[in-house]
């Protein structure tokens, strides 16, 4: 049996994959989106694998995926997520998945920005 390969999380933003080239360095919230970040570490053994995000509202229920992306080779992916709810907490994951299984990062979570009122001054 093939081992199950190793990857780490990171989190940011974007409404497709990139790759390292164009990721942040870490996840990052907007006001209505979130900029996921994850580091695919090996392959364990397969020829390609299958990344993605999994997020929502409660940590216990991440009921919401990302589009799905296939890596050939160990390196950092990211993907922004878009039409987000402002001033909201989201817990997410990276997962990963190849013949061994799917793998899974650590639960973390991150709050989308707040709307700010805008403050008038009549002269």
């Amino acid at each position: 049996m093939k081992n199950l390969f190793i990857f780490l999380l990171l989190i940011t933003f974007f409404s497709e994959f990139v790759f390292a080239e164009t990721c942040p360095s870490k996840t990052v919230a907007g006001i209505n989106y979130i900029h996921f970040v994850g580091k695919l570490e090996g392959l364990g053994g397969d020829e390609k694998v299958i990344v993605w995000f999994e997020y929502g509202l409660n940590k216990k229920n991440l009921n919401k995926k990302t589009k799905e992306i296939e890596l050939r080779e160990p390196k950092i992916f990211c993907y922004k997520e878009i039409k987000l709810k402002p001033c909201t907490t989201y817990y997410y994951r990276a997962a990963a998945k190849n013949t061994a299984g799917t793998n899974y990062g650590e639960v973390k979570s991150i709050k989308t920005l707040c709307k700010k009122k805008l403050k008038w001054i009549i002269f």
